[in-house]
């Protein structure tokens, strides 16, 4: 049998010890650097909740950074020139052909092909996330991320704009471009859009819009944009690092919050506005193109994205989850796969879509 002499097996110990002693320290770097990561991961989703908490119940534009807890009033922007329109056929039952894309062109997502979230008691927030976004390397694009409330009746707007019956409609959004024009560059806010359907062409022409609504005459509707507040631009493939949330307070005000990289802005405006809150079960999330006129967004082949959609009802029940159930025109080019519903601290609906 081949033996080694000792003073070999001396140095081959010593050698195998360096080795080990150099990769230590390399270990421990990394593990000292998932660990810092996790903890300030968690650090940040607690930040996230308190904040949400202690948000201005007054109307304005505000902003909080990471790990202050305290709001700062901040600028806001004037309200947009932005138009998300609701899907070809809205709940009137109203069709428009303004707005159309290539006849070759095929969209899976948007125009009412979406998942949405429906609570048994009125929704009073909603917080859309993206936890996974894979295989995306689309950068720098048009797009707009929505939460979008059901179409319904509301008497009590019907009422406050002089009509028998109507329906109202609110979106939270976060736009890469707020006005569209080459000429100034990209615009990214976050605002409210408001809209509100006539119950019937006679009263939409005899009554109109309320004063600073503009007309929608295809769907007798009228709709506003609330004032807007600056957040920053981010590429497509980097949308897993935002948070939106929508909130509507009965007496108070109705907020929309983008939340980037420790960063929160809000931009709030008074609940009476549309008095959404009255009627608010049903929402409705996802990244779609940036308004009508440009409607759609296109991800890369092999793209990914998980789509997370949190909403409160002031229970632990799960939400359902309702197919073919989108609020909103505007479109990508990912095709849904199955959605699940899951109760507790925070009721959700998930799903994947890809291509």
């Amino acid at each position: 049998m081949k033996t080694f002499g000792t003073k070999y097996l001396v140095i081959s110990c010593a050698i195998a010890g360096i080795g080990a002693a150099a990769a230590m320290p390399v270990v421990a770097s990394q593990e000292s650097f998932d660990i810092a990561a996790a903890a300030r991961a968690q650090a940040l989703t607690s930040w996230e909740d308190t904040i949400k908490q202690q948000a201005p119940s007054v109307e304005g534009c505000f902003t909080a950074s990471f790990p202050s807890a305290g709001w700062q009033a901040e600028r806001c922007e004037a309200p947009p020139s932005f138009v998300s329109v609701p899907p070809a056929t809205n709940g009137n039952g109203l069709t428009t052909s303004a707005r159309s894309v290539s006849a070759d062109s095929v969209f899976q997502v948007g125009n009412g092909v979406d998942y949405a979230a429906q609570t048994r008691n009125l929704t009073r927030s909603a917080v859309g996330t993206f936890p996974t976004v894979s295989g995306v390397t689309t950068g720098t694009a048009d797009y707009s991320l929505q939460i979008n409330t059901n179409i319904g009746s509301n008497p009590t707007t019907c009422t406050q704009f002089g009509y028998s019956s109507c329906q109202t409609w609110e979106q939270f959004i976060y736009s890469t471009d707020s006005d569209g024009s080459p000429s100034n560059g990209r615009t990214p806010v976050a605002f409210i859009q408001d809209w509100f359907f006539a119950g019937s062409a006679s009263q939409y022409n005899s009554v109109g819009c309320p004063s600073g609504w503009y007309s929608y005459p295809q769907q007798y509707a009228c709709y506003r944009n609330s004032n807007a507040v600056s957040v920053p631009l981010v590429p497509v493939n980097q949308i897993g690092t935002i948070k939106l949330t929508g909130s509507a307070t009965s007496g108070g005000v109705d907020t929309v919050t983008f939340t980037v990289n420790g960063t929160a802005h809000s931009v709030s405006q008074s609940a009476t506005t549309l008095n959404i809150n009255k009627i608010w079960k049903l929402s409705e999330f996802n990244i779609f193109g940036n308004g009508s006129d440009n409607p759609v967004v296109s991800f890369n082949r092999g793209s990914s994205v998980t789509v997370n959609l949190a909403v409160n009802d002031g229970s632990t029940n799960a939400p359902s989850c309702l197919g073919n159930a989108g609020q909103t025109y505007e479109q990508n080019n990912l095709t849904l796969g199955s959605c699940t519903a899951t109760g507790g601290s925070t009721p959700h609906i998930s799903f994947v879509e890809s291509n």
